[in-house]
């Protein structure tokens, strides 16, 4: 018989199936499949060539008909149907255009100072050179200073830069920073360094998410919670579902999952999950290896580069609760080798240890040691470490250290609620073996007494060769977007300050942003009143800024007076152009030869298209996905564009060229008469071509000879008319207009042969 099927409260449609003596229904084993059931197990027999399975021998399934209505209702567990994950790990936007042109850039930034009656003081000019070619990138800085006394000239950093995107792997050959962690020291170096970099990846979570498993017995929606702020809804069919990749930052969190059947019933599970960034996810690893000279002076001088260094760490996370690494670095006739472990303690928080071993120059071997503790939750947040050092524990920055620290430790208590305000508390102390030992703790409050008005104090009491209190008491006013109002009073050392700021923030476009400030501050010589305004302009061209402060004291005043002005010089798809300073990537936006067009990147206006079609885009995000878009507003209406939003994921200091197709519509008309026997006609339904770019392209004529051809360049062309199994060839000429239609009037084919 022919039955319609109802499988867990939902319609599947109708379906043979053949009802025995008994009371069982034998249903085609496909058939069952086909209904969404990913487990079929029971008794079968064979009916004309097919299988069927007997319902009764279904473990899991029960089953009932209705003869009135001739439905066959189908209840089956959830474990019977297929898994349904559902990944929470941020997916890149559909048409990402990864670029890989060839381009290069030069930011240069003037600076000049003057005192009292306009007096020189000093003059700056810093330089950075940027060159991409494919994946290497070259990149170096410069400095020059001059003042009345002397005049200098150093190179900063120099470096070749290889990324594998893929891979998230970078390979630099020149000068780096390299560090390898807390027990370590963080060294400058000329050499080479390799190195995992996850940063290259924005989407990808490289610290451990959460995973949840759960059933649904009926047709449902899901809506998923974390910490009562809904972050995802999913139609969920029968069966059984995993959520994968749950992250968010902040600790302990709640995560609740609300089912809600067919039926209205409403199913509410709990999971709580802690949310670190200190831990590697289960599988990923974190290394960077250095080694080179070591960079001496830098700042100061160019080229001082002297004793072989090595330095690097490498972590694993062996489980999503539990990381390991190891570090070593050695350099200056020290070397050391350390390990380290963070693991999760449930919903008590995380801890790390760490442990190195050293020995120097002299022999003599030291040993070091770290525990750090942290906990966090949407309300509370709580910190504790405590750091070692034996006398003779060496890293290679520990012959340039004038005091050598014994031990430190400090703790950090947080407290945040939405009516009371924040409050926190703070308290460290270091042991020297060599130096001064100190001790200080402070507490800090803060809390929005409106949506535009906020309140911060703090106090901090500090003892070191002498003690000394701190108090601080704010206020910042949010009057608009964009604009900042504050004031506080200070009180240190027995004496007093206020301070009074109004701010406006430059845009990210072009436009300005300013700041002035009023402070009166007692010194041990008197009162001494601060008055320091400054402007800043960010132009299609650079970034101009103009500052002036005014000390007044009772012995005297000064003046200073600084105006600089920022830029970049680029080169991209053989384009030169001027921008402001180039921070990240940069692009050469481009629509046709179109003037005026608005251009925005990531909804913030940029500039408008030169003549050329052209604006620059001073300040794309490295592997981050920009959106580029143009108004389309802009765009007469005689052009038709392929795409007005662009997404564009840029390699590290890169830049590229993006480029939106705008073809102009331009429709060529007229009519044609043709010479044939000395009588000229018009041409009606004949077959007109005309040769483009070594191409014919043809057209029908219409009654009267009528002809119509779309976007044919201007100049001459060789036309051939086909008509009656006649031709004739002529020349026909397409005038520059900018007319959306041209008229060519009546033109003549002499004499058909």
């Amino acid at each position: 018989m022919v039955v319609g099927v109802i499988l867990n409260t939902e319609t599947k449609g109708e379906f043979f199936v053949n009802r025995t003596a008994g009371g069982d229904f034998l249903v085609k084993t496909s058939d069952m499949k086909s209904l969404g059931l990913s487990v079929v197990r029971g008794r079968t027999q064979e009916i004309e060539g097919e299988q069927y399975i007997s319902l009764k021998s279904m473990g899991g399934v029960t089953f009932s008909f209705n003869e009135n209505t001739l439905s066959l209702k189908i209840t089956a567990d959830p474990s019977l149907f297929p898994e349904r994950t559902l990944d929470f790990m941020p997916r890149r936007p559909p048409n990402i255009y990864y670029p890989k042109d060839s381009a290069a850039f030069l930011n240069y930034g003037l600076g000049y100072g003057a005192g009292n009656s306009f007096t020189f003081q000093d003059f700056n000019l810093n330089n950075q050179l940027g060159a991409r070619a494919g994946s290497l990138l070259f990149l170096t800085d410069t400095s020059y200073t001059k003042t009345p006394e002397h005049s200098t000239f150093v190179r900063l950093m120099s470096s070749l830069t290889y990324d594998r995107r893929d891979d998230l792997q970078r390979f630099i050959a020149g000068d780096f920073v390299a560090s390898s962690g807390d027990l370590g020291s963080s060294v400058t170096l000329g050499g080479l360094s390799f190195s995992k970099i996850y940063d290259i990846d924005p989407y990808l979570i490289r610290y451990p998410t959460a995973h949840f498993t759960g059933f649904a017995s009926l047709p449902s929606t899901m809506e998923v919670y974390m910490n009562k702020i809904r972050i995802g809804t999913e139609k969920l069919s029968p069966g059984e579902f995993m959520l994968n990749n749950l992250y968010y930052y902040g600790g302990a969190n709640n995560v609740e999952v609300v089912i809600k059947d067919a039926f209205g019933r409403v199913q509410i599970v709990r999971y709580p999950f802690y949310f670190t960034d200190i831990l590697l996810r289960k599988g990923l690893h974190e290394y960077s290896y250095n080694v080179g000279m070591i960079r001496n002076d830098l700042g100061f001088e160019s080229n001082n580069y002297s004793g072989f260094a090595y330095s690097g760490f490498h972590r694993y996370g062996v489980a999503d609760d539990f990381s390991i690494g190891i570090s070593s670095e050695g350099g200056r006739g020290n070397y050391s080798l350390g390990a380290q472990a963070s693991f999760l303690m449930r919903k008590a928080g995380v801890a790390t240890l760490s442990l190195a071993g050293s020995r120097n120059a002299d022999n003599r071997a030291g040993l070091a040691g770290t525990v750090n503790y942290g906990y966090q939750n949407a309300r509370m947040n709580t910190q504790a470490f405590f750091r070692g050092f034996t006398k003779d524990y060496a890293t290679i920055g520990s012959e340039l250290l004038l005091d050598k620290t014994k031990y430190e430790t400090g703790a950090v208590f947080g407290y945040s609620n939405e009516r009371l305000g924040s409050f926190s508390f703070f308290f460290d102390k270091v042991s020297k073996y060599v130096g001064q030992d100190s001790r200080s703790f402070g507490i800090s409050y803060s809390r929005n007494l409106s949506r535009k008005l906020m309140l911060l104090a703090s106090f901090t009491h500090r003892n070191e060769i002498a003690s000394s209190n701190n108090f601080l008491v704010g206020l910042t006013y949010y009057p608009r977007e964009e604009t900042v109002v504050s004031s506080n009073f200070e009180r240190s050392a027995g004496l007093n300050s206020e301070t009074v700021q109004v701010q406006k923030n430059p845009p990210v476009g072009q436009g300005f942003g300013y700041r002035a400030s009023f402070s009166n501050a007692q010194t041990g010589s008197g009162d001494v009143t601060t008055v320091n305004p400054s402007f800043q302009y960010n132009g299609r061209y650079g970034i101009y800024t103009a500052e002036y402060s005014r000390q007044s004291a009772s012995s005297g005043g000064a003046d200073l007076y600084n105006l600089t002005a920022a830029g970049s010089i680029a080169y991209i798809g053989n384009t030169f152009g001027f921008s402001r300073p180039i921070n990240d990537s940069f692009a050469l936006a481009k629509v046709a030869n179109l003037e005026g067009v608005r251009v925005y990147q990531n909804n913030e206006e940029i500039g408008r298209t030169d003549a050329s079609g052209r604006v620059f885009l001073p300040n794309l995000g490295s592997y981050y996905d920009n959106q580029i878009s143009i108004n389309d507003k802009d765009i007469p209406m005689n052009y038709s564009i392929k795409e007005v939003v662009r997404y564009v994921s840029p390699p590290l200091r890169s830049g590229s060229l993006i480029a939106f197709e705008a073809s102009k519509f331009q429709a060529i008309t007229g009519k044609l008469n043709s010479k044939m026997t000395g009588q000229v006609m018009p041409a009606e339904f004949c077959e007109l071509g005309i040769t483009v770019n070594g191409k014919e392209v043809t057209s029908p004529t219409g009654r009267g000879g009528e002809f119509y051809f779309e976007n044919i360049r201007p100049g001459k062309h060789h036309a051939t008319l086909s008509c009656q199994e006649k031709q004739c060839s002529f020349d026909i000429i397409i005038p520059e207009n900018d007319e959306m239609i041209i008229d060519l009037g009546r033109l003549v084919c002499e004499e058909m042969r």
